[in-house]
């Protein structure tokens, strides 16, 4: 039978479509797709997907499979042990056009591939199951660029195909063996340099074993003070390559700059917040951060509703929001976040 093509908008995804494909994904059929860097080919892996696509590519039966997920929690349903190392290459590549191969609960190396399109991340986040996903090509053979490969080699024999345009980067992914160290690439493919940069930064133990992550409501005012100013303390003591800091809103407007009175009441001691961009809060911003310091209850709630494993994760700094009071109040609810982060000092550098 004859592959169904179904065309489909990466800047604005018929949910329901994608969801339909979702479910017949999770029934068993096999289904190509599109991503940032080829063309690939996914299966579930509980209905017989790894001997599907080992009969689709003809390839050796002892070569795994990748997971492909569409969000960071799949990581806990695959059960993968995330040693600094890893958290390190997923905070820096992820979504993106890099394969992780870490170990599981089982002591098994699994390769992991988060990529960064909508409509394949939307597809595996939908599926709620483990898929396995490969290059739509035989094994040896050139990866597909284009809908029209994937349907001239394997249109008699998969069953959905999703045209989301041409990809990206239209090379393989690379693949980096997080469980040694220092890290080794595998496969050499998109954004190598940065990644033999990652590298070079585990070998010199000049890379982020951890990640802050300040939380308020429109990210312009108490958690950007907060992460300026915990990132010049850091730097100040020689700690800024160790730990990383971040900050986001659950209602903030992507890319908006700091609050005028923020940034003032930040200049008096001399740290700069000129270029500070805001950021909603995501369910992967969660799922990466070490330790999330909200500033009131209604974060905390907000955070763990989003990502409930986050729960302990959480402290709850307790700082008013000053928007439309005086540069006064700024200054104050300033003061107010460095006295109790400094108070918890030992657990921001542990």
């Amino acid at each position: 039978m004859k592959a169904k093509v179904i065309k489909l908008d990466r800047y604005r995804i018929d949910l329901d479509e994608i969801r339909a494909i979702s479910e017949e994904l999770r029934d068993g059929k096999l289904v190509a797709f599109p991503t940032e860097t080829v063309y690939g080919v996914a299966a579930c892996e509980s209905k017989s997907g790894s001997e599907k696509l080992q009969a689709l590519k003809a390839r050796e039966l002892n070569k795994p499979f990748s997971y492909h997920i569409g969000g960071l929690d799949a990581l806990e349903r695959l059960g993968v042990l995330q040693s600094s190392v890893f958290r390190y290459f997923m905070r820096e590549f992820w979504p993106g056009p890099v394969t992780l191969l870490a170990l599981n609960r089982k002591d098994e190396k699994i390769g992991i591939r988060y990529p960064n399109h909508p409509i394949a991340s939307r597809l595996f986040d939908l599926c709620r199951e483990p898929v396995i996903a490969t290059s739509a090509n035989y094994s040896g053979e050139p990866s597909p660029k284009t809908v029209g490969e994937v349907v001239d080699k394997f249109g008699d024999q998969i069953d959905y195909v999703i045209d989301g345009g041409r990809p990206e980067w239209g090379t393989d992914s690379t693949v980096v063996d997080v469980t040694q160290l220092p890290p080794q690439v595998m496969r050499e493919g998109a954004l190598i340099d940065q990644v033999k940069a990652a590298i070079r930064n585990v070998k010199s133990n000049q890379f982020s074993r951890k990640l802050i992550l300040f939380v308020c409501t429109g990210n312009s005012c108490r958690s950007p003070m907060g992460e300026a100013w915990l990132r010049a303390e850091l730097k100040k003591s020689g700690l800024d390559k160790q730990i990383a800091v971040k900050s986001c809103g659950l209602c903030a407007r992507e890319g908006a700059s700091a609050s005028m009175e923020a940034v003032l009441a930040l200049k008096n001691d001399e740290i700069d917040m000129e270029d500070f961009r805001s950021h909603l809060c995501h369910r992967d911003d969660i799922v990466k951060s070490d330790l999330i310091l909200a500033m009131k209850e209604e974060h905390k709630d907000f955070i763990v509703n989003l990502y409930p494993p986050s729960e302990n994760r959480v402290v709850i700094l307790g700082v008013d929001d000053p928007i439309g009071l005086s540069v006064d109040a700024y200054e104050h609810c300033y003061r107010n976040i460095q006295s109790r982060v400094r108070r918890m000092w030992s657990e921001i550098i542990k």
